[in-house]
C-alpha cells in the first residue's frame, strides 16, 4: 500500500483519492453506497425482464394478425369453391348449348333458389347478356359491366373459372362480384355461365369471425376496392381503401401505414388463392401499443414502487444503524459490561447498548416485511406473465422444445390445455405424447415425427381425444436444429385447427347435397319423359336410357367424391343394360380414373356405342360378344371397341345422334365395318395434357 502513494504513480494516487473519499464516509453513506452497489444490478435485471415481456408481447400480437389474416383467408377460399362447384355443374347442362335457354333458364332459376344470395347470369362471347335469374322475365338485359367483361375475357384466355373485381349490378343495383366459368364449342368461346355474389354475403363471413372487437377486417380486390370491411367506420362497400393498404396490399406479412380514418395500423396481408383479393387485419397503433403497454407497464410500475421502497427502506435502515453508534460515540462510551460499582455514564451506555439491539431486532423485522412485499412483487410479476400468454391461448397453439440428447420434451401451458391436460402434467417423453395421439392417426403421426429427425423439418396433423370425449384436430409445425457436439433441438408448435378440420367437412357436406339434388333431377326428368311421352316412341325410349346413362355416370362420381370414376367400372356400368349375360363383355386395359372433366363424355360415348349394338350389331345375338379394351399414351386415352358374333356391320346410311356424338366428342376416329362386327378405335384428349381447345370440343357435346 505504500508503493500506491508515491506520487509519482497515477494508477496510485487515484487509489489513494478514492480511499480518503471513503474514508470521510460516515456509517450511514457507508450503508447506502452499500445498498447501491447491490441494488443496482437488480434495477438492471427488471429491465431485461420487462423489454423482454414487451417484445415477447410485440411478436404475439403480430403473429395473431397474420393468423387471423391467413384463416379469413382460408374462408374466403371456401366460400369462392363454393360458388365454383356450383358453376362447374351448371357449366356442363346440356341446355346451356341449345339457342333458347328457355330449359337452362328454369334449371337456373331452381339451383338459384339453393344459392340463397347469389344468381345465374349467361353471357356469350361478345359480352352481350342472355340470361340474369335476377332480371324479371322479357326485360331487356343489355351487356355485361366492365369488370364482369374483364374477368369473363380472363376466364376464356385460361379456360379456368374467374373472379372478378367489385362492380354495381345493374339489375340488382347491389354491389357484388362474380365467378365466370367459360364455355366452350368446337374450341372456341361460345358462352359465359357467371354467377353474381352480394358483397354483403361477405360481411357476414367477416362477422363469423369473432376476432377482438379492436382489430380491423377488410376485404380488397385487385382494384383495390373494400368488398367488405368491419367494423364499418368511415367506409362502405366499393369505396377505395387508404392509399397506404393499397401501396402495400401485394405484400405478405406485416406493414403499417395510416387507414381510411387517418390512424396509423400495423397489418397483416393475406392472399386467397382462388381471385386477386387481399384479406387484411389490423390494429391500430395506438391499441397495438396500449395492448402492448398493459402487461409492461404493470411490471414497470410494480417494479418502480419496490426500487423506491427499498431506497427508502434501506435509508431508514442506514439511519437506524448509525443513530446509536453516533450517539455512543459523542458520549466516548468505553464498551463492557457495567458492574452494580460503575458510573452512571457506564450504565448508560449499557442502556444505550440495549436500545441499538431493540433497534436491530426492528431492523429485522423491516427486512422481513421488504421480503414478503418483495415475493408480492414476484406475484404480480407471474400475473403479469400469464397476461402475456393469453396472446397464444386466443391464438390457440402452444410450444414445445425437444432434446435429442435426453428424449425428453418441455411443454407450455398452452399446449398441454390443447391436449385436454392440466398445466404441468405432461411427463414428457415420447411415448407419452404417442399415447396422447388418436389410435387411427398414431402411427402416421409416428412416422411423421421420427421422418423429420432425418429431414429436419416438421409438417404434419392428427386428433387427439379430450377428456369430455370430444376430438381436436392438432398441426404440428417444428425445425430440427443440430448442435455441433450431438445435441439436437427440435422446436416447433402446435396448432389447434379443429375449426379449418370442420371447415372442410361442411364444405365435403354440402358438394354430397348438390350431388344428390342433381341425381334427384335427373330421377324427375326421367320420370316425367315415362308419364307425359309416349311409352312406345323409340326416341323416348333412347331419350330415358341416355339420362339412366348420365345419372349412373353421377352416382359413380358421387361415391368417388368427384374424384373421377374407375374406367372398368364406367364401361360395364354402361354395358350392362344391354346384355344378355356377363360374358358377353370383355374389357382389358391398365387401372385409370378417369377425371371428372372427361367422366360424362367418355359415358355418353359408350353408351351410344352399346346401344347401337344392342340395336344392330353384336348384342342383337345370345352369341354376341363385345371386347373393349384402352392405354393411356402422353397425352390422350385410346380405345378399341371390338364386336364379334354378331350381324355382319354396315355403315348407317343415316347419321343418327350416336355418329354426331361420336365425331364431336373423340378424335382420330376410326370404324371398321365388316363381316365379323364393328371395330370402332378412337382417342380421347387427357386433361393432364392441358389442351384446351380439344377439351373444350369434347365439352360442347354434354
Amino acid at each position: 500500500m505504500r508503493e500506491l502513494d508515491r506520487p509519482g504513480t497515477l494508477l496510485g494516487g487515484v487509489l489513494v483519492t478514492a480511499q480518503r473519499c471513503y474514508g470521510a464516509l460516515t456509517i450511514k453513506g457507508r450503508l447506502l453506497l452499500l445498498a447501491g452497489i447491490l441494488f443496482l444490478p437488480c434495477v438492471g435485471l427488471i429491465a431485461y425482464v420487462i423489454a423482454s415481456m414487451q417484445q415477447s408481447a410485440d411478436g404475439s400480437i403480430r403473429r395473431g394478425l397474420s393468423y387471423a389474416a391467413q384463416t379469413i383467408s382460408g374462408a374466403v377460399d371456401a366460400e369462392l369453391r363454393r360458388y365454383i362447384a356450383l358453376a362447374e355443374v351448371l357449366a356442363k347442362s346440356p341446355d346451356l348449348a341449345a339457342a333458347d335457354l328457355t330449359d337452362f333458364e328454369a334449371e337456373a332459376r331452381r339451383v338459384g333458389l339453393v344459392t340463397g344470395d347469389g344468381w345465374i347470369i349467361v353471357s356469350d362471347a361478345s359480352g352481350r347478356l342472355l340470361l340474369n335469374t335476377l332480371a324479371p322475365p322479357g326485360k331487356p338485359l343489355g351487356e355485361r359491366t366492365p369488370e364482369g367483361r374483364r374477368s369473363q375475357e380472363r376466364a376464356f384466355a385460361t379456360g379456368r373459372p374467374s373472379i372478378s373485381d367489385l362492380f354495381t349490378g345493374p339489375n340488382s343495383g347491389e354491389w357484388v362480384a362474380t365467378v365466370d366459368v367459360p364455355v366452350f364449342r368446337d374450341g372456341k368461346p361460345f358462352r359465359c355461365l357467371s354467377i353474381a355474389m352480394p358483397a354483403a354475403s361477405y360481411t357476414r363471413l367477416l362477422a363469423q369471425q369473432q376476432l377482438p372487437a379492436n382489430w380491423l377486417v377488410g376485404i380488397i380486390d385487385s382494384q383495390g376496392r373494400y368488398v367488405s370491411r368491419i367494423p364499418k367506420n368511415a367506409t362502405s362497400t366499393g369505396q377505395p381503401a387508404s392509399a397506404g393498404w393499397r401501396a402495400h396490399a401485394r405484400v405478405e406479412g406485416i406493414a403499417e401505414f395510416p387507414s381510411i380514418e387517418g390512424d396509423s395500423i400495423i397489418n397483416a396481408n393475406a392472399h386467397p388463392q382462388l381471385s386477386d383479393w387481399t384479406i387484411g387485419v389490423g390494429i391500430k397503433q395506438g391499441a397495438f401499443a396500449e395492448a402492448v403497454s398493459s402487461t409492461v407497464k404493470t411490471a414497470t410500475i410494480a417494479a418502480t414502487s419496490i426500487c423506491a421502497l427499498a431506497l427508502l427502506l434501506a435509508a431508514g435502515i442506514a439511519s437506524s444503524i448509525a443513530r446509536p453508534l453516533d450517539s455512543i460515540a459523542r458520549k466516548r462510551a468505553i464498551p463492557g459490561e457495567a458492574a452494580p460499582s460503575d458510573p452512571p455514564e457506564v450504565r448508560a451506555l449499557n442502556a444505550r447498548l440495549a436500545a441499538a439491539e431493540k433497534a436491530q431486532a426492528e431492523s429485522e423485522r423491516i427486512i422481513q416485511d421488504n421480503f414478503r412485499m418483495l415475493a408480492k412483487a414476484r406475484d404480480d410479476a407471474s400475473r403479469t406473465a400469464e397476461q402475456l400468454k393469453l396472446a397464444a391461448k386466443y391464438g390457440r397453439l402452444g410450444t414445445f422444445i425437444w432434446d435429442g440428447r435426453s428424449g425428453t420434451s418441455q411443454w407450455s401451458d398452452e399446449i398441454e390445455e390443447l391436449y385436454g391436460l392440466a398445466p404441468g402434467t405432461f411427463p414428457g417423453t415420447y411415448d407419452d405424447w404417442l399415447a396422447l395421439v388418436h389410435p387411427e392417426d398414431r402411427a402416421r403421426a409416428d412416422r411423421d415425427n421420427k421422418r423429420a429427425l432425418i429431414t429436419g423439418k416438421l409438417d404434419s396433423e392428427w386428433r387427439v381425444a379430450l377428456p369430455d370425449g370430444s376430438l381436436r384436430w392438432i398441426e404440428g409445425r417444428a425445425r430440427l436444429l443440430r448442435g455441433e457436439d450431438g445435441a439436437d433441438l427440435m422446436i416447433g408448435v402446435n396448432i389447434d385447427v379443429t375449426a379449418a378440420k370442420e371447415a372442410d367437412r361442411k364444405r365435403d357436406l354440402l358438394v354430397h347435397e348438390l350431388a344428390h339434388r342433381v341425381k334427384n333431377s335427373l330421377a324427375v326428368v326421367q320420370s316425367l319423359a315415362h308419364q307425359l311421352l309416349p311409352r312406345h316412341d323409340a326416341k323416348v325410349r333412347d331419350f330415358t336410357s341416355r339420362l339412366h346413362a348420365l345419372a349412373t355416370v353421377h352416382t359413380s362420381l358421387a361415391e368417388n367424391d368427384w374424384q373421377g370414376a374407375d374406367l372398368a367400372a364406367l364401361v360395364a356400368g354402361q354395358v350392362a343394360p344391354f346384355v344378355s349375360a356377363r360374358e358377353q363383355l370383355s374389357t382389358s386395359g391398365p387401372a385409370i380414373l378417369v377425371p371428372v372433366e372427361l367422366t360424362t363424355q367418355l359415358a355418353l360415348v359408350i353408351h351410344e356405342m352399346a346401344c347401337n349394338a344392342s340395336k344392330y350389331g353384336a348384342l342383337t345375338t345370345p352369341d354376341g360378344h363385345v371386347d373393349v379394351s384402352w392405354s393411356l399414351g402422353p397425352d390422350a386415352l385410346h380405345v378399341r371397341w371390338q364386336e364379334t358374333g354378331g350381324p355382319p356391320a354396315h355403315e348407317p346410311a343415316v347419321v343418327g345422334f350416336g355418329s354426331r356424338l361420336l365425331t364431336r366428342t373423340v378424335r382420330h376416329l376410326q370404324r371398321t365395318f365388316s363381316e365379323n362386327g364393328l371395330i370402332c378405335q378412337f382417342e380421347l384428349p387427357w386433361l393432364d395434357a392441358r389442351e384446351p381447345v380439344d377439351v373444350a370440343a369434347a365439352g360442347s357435346v354434354t
